[in-house]
């Protein structure tokens, strides 16, 4: 199989006002390049084609977030004017935007698109405790001027259980009943429990219930449906379940790139990966990044020549990575989310 290039994980902006202890802009600073991707780049090194050829990009940083690149709104604008169906998802924490900013995305996302924003905390004080450095009332403002103007594109408040909040996370659910279309709750995998290397035995964040605790190497997601509105991406989700129960059925590695729900991955510098995880800044990945960084970066080469040179059909085959080794498994093929959802 092929990597699958329908959905594109896209990090245009590395670029972020928060601190979070458990992103990679905390725990890898040594190696953090704050770095931005232009309308021009989209134009020329991806091209209208491409993006006609598209069915969903996922706006998500490794290290930054989405809305601070300084030509986001131009670019979404740019690519909902080439392919009006195309999937955007923008994942943010919300942070520092006026109401002119949120006016203008409101009017530009349409029923197709899917917005998430990124909560662990229901007031400043209790936000601030992983969020580090955010903005409650811009939030908010975000939150209340976009469901103002935009009432078909699908809303999420996201967050993600700690010990801190998870006596509180009906205070969250809350809000999203109060402005979204679903409230989604994350077990993550970066606790002490899991990572006592990195993060201690004594990992002051990990929820004291287990239950909040993701059971393998990648995270967990429950989403809690608040109004009949029609979640974009059913199409796609049962393009990526077809393609899983082929995997099941062959000797092929169980790669979720093969199957799309991930992403393929493009950095803020220019970089492409076949996901996410082989792109994060940890030592372990050493030996994808340095080719990304010369053989497969996008700002040197154009993509064809990328999609097409010979390493993804020999070297890459091996799946010889960490990430590829802890979250793509046999067993997660039957595992409907694990291959359907992002």
């Amino acid at each position: 199989m092929n990597l699958a290039l329908e959905h594109w994980h896209i990090e245009v902006s590395s670029i972020c006002t928060l601190k979070c202890p458990r992103c990679t802009r905390a725990e890898v600073p040594e190696t953090l390049l704050n770095r931005q991707l232009t309308l021009d780049f989209f134009k020329t090194q991806i091209g209208e084609q491409r993006i006609k050829q598209m069915r969903k990009i996922s706006f998500c940083g490794d290290d930054g977030d989405p809305i601070y690149a300084k030509q986001f709104l131009d670019i979404v604008a740019w690519i909902k004017n080439i392919n009006p169906t195309i999937q955007l998802l923008i994942i943010t924490n919300g942070s520092y935007k006026g109401t002119e900013w949120w006016y203008t995305l409101a009017n530009t996302l349409n029923e197709h698109d899917e917005i998430h924003w990124s909560l662990d905390g229901w007031d400043q004080t209790s936000n601030s405790k992983y969020r580090v450095n955010c903005d409650w009332s811009s939030i908010m403002l975000g939150i209340i001027t976009f469901t103002v103007y935009n009432k078909s594109t699908y809303t999420v408040i996201a967050s993600i259980a700690f010990r801190y909040n998870e006596h509180d996370l009906n205070r969250i659910k809350a809000i999203a009943e109060k402005y979204t279309d679903c409230w989604q709750l994350t077990k993550s995998t970066k606790f002490g429990s899991k990572y006592p290397q990195a993060y201690g035995t004594k990992d002051l964040l990990e929820p004291a219930n287990t239950a909040l605790v993701a059971q393998g190497h990648r995270f967990q997601r429950e989403q809690t449906l608040i109004t009949d509105k029609t979640r974009p991406g059913d199409d796609l989700k049962q393009l990526f379940w077809k393609r899983a129960q082929t995997l099941q059925k062959t000797n092929e590695y169980p790669a979720l790139c093969y199957i799309g729900n991930k992403g393929v991955f493009l950095k803020s510098t220019g970089e492409f990966y076949p996901c996410c995880w082989t792109a994060l800044r940890y030592p372990h990945n050493e030996k994808i990044t340095k080719l990304a960084r010369t053989k497969f970066n996008l700002k040197y080469k154009d993509l064809d020549s990328i999609l097409e040179d010979e390493y993804w059909q020999t070297e890459f085959k091996k799946f010889d990575n960490t990430e590829c080794k802890t979250k793509c498994v046999k067993q997660k093929l039957y595992d409907k989310d694990h291959v359907t959802e992002w």
